[in-house]
């Protein structure tokens, strides 16, 4: 055997699996529950449930190896035959009754040499080792549902000394999360009513997430989804959920936006100033902010002549109103995520309904959308962890590096004007397939629908059932761009004129204008607006900034996954910003930020690295790039990769500021507030 094995005496027809007691009675028993549910289970997690609770290797022989992941299809089958597949099952249900019972695992996992065999197994292909060691991290974290607020490392947190979140998104609440663990005070500014950020906001019809829902989670807070892909409203209901059970609602001020940020050289301590919904200002001060502010918040209207005139109802696609569209004629200006997601729920009810798109996007199959997860898998991911950890890693993998890995460009490829590298051309060849069966007979459509650049190179979409909606009678797909708003419709750059009665602007955010809602001013008075020249964002990992000392982004430039689970970088960077306040309260420090060199050191990686990427490809724009042309919104790196940059923070790429810390209570210039635990 080649992992760490402890010893066990078969009782229940399985090798090495023993059960003591009956079973914990928590929705499924030891009998036909547990049957109905590993019946209805992914065989491949089964498979690793059997080999880790043995630790008999012959769960891993060729006859058992799933097949690899494809595209974001499911892989509950593992590819085996019928036989195979049965064998697997009735072996995993004595497996999962032990596992009810309280038994522990066989194999440890105790090193990445251990993982890798089991890892290149359940996935179905060779790993590096460097992918083995963040499998096992996770799959260590994952099967347990929180860490628990009291394992805090041992940190004195001075007297006074208090943070600042701004925003109660996904980030604000990773941001409490590390908070919590260290002891530190703080408040949150939040200018909506309620948590959730983006899933606040966009109320549009068929709104929900593109990744799988048990991917899009926090690891310290489990949720019993009810879908694959969850949509808006139990996405909301989540993250509100999370935040009950931090239990900080008393730390947080709701309908309070954050106006501008100030630092104080001399102080050290940052002056936060709001506007509540009374329209009255205020201020607070903190030792520490933390950045949740969001990327996609800011919605991008066209500047366009006489849009005022349009006599009808016109809004963006994020400020969604209470109105009813049956049989109305509306226009949706865009073809990107939201308007794909828009457009397919609202045309059964409209009188006509007219798409406007620049350009066509690529849409790949959704084979489980709007499916629910079956209630038996349901029960096994809520109850059995190791279950839950491995079901995790395969989606982990499926969704990201996976994907990632695949858009870096070969120089040696010679069609760079399809495709980056043989497995992109593939990737287009498949989904130009698709997209042909999917609107057979409708050359029109067709012609109007393949894309001309590679795939992967604008944001990847699913098929929501987009294509089945264009081929409806009263859809129109347009190829033009809107040069004017009139009175009564759009005019088209063809010369159209659409008369409609309403105008959705599904065009998109200010995505490139990061913390654009307020203004910051750092070391004698540098405003972060004009250190990074509106819409050209450079921080050191996306999370310091020089000459901004002690503060920290989540979600900043360069940042954001290129494929995968912005929940798992955003808890990546959350945990390094802990670390970094760990190590600066150690040492007495008062504050830190990132040295220059570091900063252009990461930018000059970045740059390079994008420029090898399918995401400087020529052939289109997308809302990744600045006005300079930069890749500024996401990372070039595979998750692993980044990963790797924040496990361990240097100080070295920091400058340390040894001021004495100041409490931030009681020695604050005259006619300031301290941010306080206690709002």
């Amino acid at each position: 055997m080649n992992a760490s094995v402890k010893g066990t005496q078969d009782s229940l027809g399985a090798p090495g699996i023993q059960v003591s007691g009956d079973g914990a009675n928590v929705g499924l028993d030891t009998g036909a529950e547990i049957r109905a549910a590993v019946d209805r289970a992914a065989v491949p997690v089964l498979l690793m449930l059997l080999y880790q609770m043995s630790g008999d290797d012959r769960w891993l022989d060729e006859r058992y190896r799933p097949t690899p992941f494809k595209g974001v299809a499911p892989r509950m089958s593992g590819g085996l035959p019928d036989e195979v597949q049965a064998e697997i099952r009735q072996a995993a249900v004595p497996v999962i009754a032990a596992l009810l019972a309280g038994q522990e695992p066989c194999v440890a996992f105790e090193t990445d040499d251990e993982m890798a065999r089991a890892a290149r197994f359940f996935l179905g292909q060779d790993l590096d080792k460097r992918f083995v060691s963040i499998l096992r991290e996770e799959l260590s974290r994952r099967l347990s549902n929180s860490e628990p607020v009291t394992e805090r490392p041992a940190l004195d947190v001075p007297d006074g000394f208090r943070a600042a979140v701004i925003g109660l998104g996904i980030s604000g609440l990773a941001a409490i999360h590390v908070l919590q663990q260290l002891g530190i005070p703080f408040v949150v500014f939040e200018r909506a009513p309620e948590a959730g950020g983006v899933w606040f906001q966009n109320r549009y019809p068929g709104a929900g997430v593109d990744t799988p829902s048990h991917l899009y989670s926090f690891s310290f807070h489990y949720r019993d989804w009810e879908r694959h892909y969850e949509l808006r409203d139990d996405l909301h209901a989540y993250f509100n959920d999370v935040l009950d059970e931090l239990g900080v609602r008393d730390q947080i001020r709701f309908e309070t936006e954050v106006v501008s940020a100030r630092y104080d050289d001399e102080a050290a301590l940052w002056t936060v100033s709001t506007r509540g919904s009374d329209g009255r200002l205020d201020d607070h001060v903190a030792n520490v902010v933390i950045s949740g502010v969001g990327s996609l918040n800011q919605p991008r209207l066209p500047d366009l002549p006489d849009m005022e005139r349009f006599t009808g109802l016109q809004f963006h696609s994020n400020r969604w109103p209470a109105c009813d569209l049956n049989g109305k004629r509306v226009a949706v200006v865009g073809a990107g995520a939201s308007s794909q997601q828009i457009c397919p729920e609202i045309a059964p009810d409209v009188q006509r309904l007219s798409v406007v798109q620049r350009s066509p996007q690529w849409v790949a199959p959704f084979a489980q959308f709007r499916q629910p997860i079956d209630d038996a898998e349901r029960l096994l991911l809520e109850h059995v962890p190791l279950y839950r950890a491995w079901n995790w890693v395969g989606l982990f993998w499926q969704h990201g590096d996976k994907i990632i890995d695949g858009l870096r460009v070969d120089p040696q490829w010679e069609h760079p004007e399809r495709a980056v590298n043989a497995r992109n051309d593939r990737a287009r060849e498949f989904l130009t397939k698709y997209i042909n069966e999917q609107l057979d007979g409708r050359p029109d459509l067709i012609e109007k629908s393949v894309p001309g650049y590679p795939p992967f190179g604008k944001r990847m979409l699913l098929d929501n059932g987009w294509y089945r909606m264009l081929k409806r009678e009263n859809v129109d797909l347009l190829n033009d761009s809107v040069t004017r708003v009139t009175e009564t419709g759009l005019l088209l750059a063809s010369g159209e004129h659409l008369e409609v009665d309403v105008i959705i602007w599904a065009t998109g955010f200010r995505a490139t204008e990061f913390l654009s809602s307020l203004d910051v001013y750092g070391l004698e008075g540098r405003r972060l607006r004009e250190e990074w020249d509106e819409d050209d964002p450079r921080a050191f990992l996306g999370v310091s900034v020089p000459h901004f000392p002690n503060l920290f982004l989540l979600g900043g430039p360069n940042s954001l996954p290129g494929s995968g689970s912005f929940m798992y970088v955003t808890e990546m960077q959350a945990e390094y910003i802990r670390d970094l306040l760990v190590q600066m309260l150690s040492h007495g420090y008062g504050a830190l930020e990132a040295t220059q060199q570091a900063c252009d050191r990461y930018v000059d990686r970045v740059d390079a690295m994008h420029a090898q990427t399918i995401w400087c490809h020529r052939g289109f724009n997308t809302y990744y790039r600045n006005s300079k042309g930069r890749v500024i919104f996401i990372m070039p790196f595979l998750n692993v990769e980044y990963w790797e940059m924040l496990r361990h923070p240097n100080l070295g790429d920091f400058i340390a500021h040894e001021q004495a810390l100041r409490p931030s209570g009681d020695q604050l210039p005259p006619g300031r507030d301290a941010a306080s635990s206690q709002p």
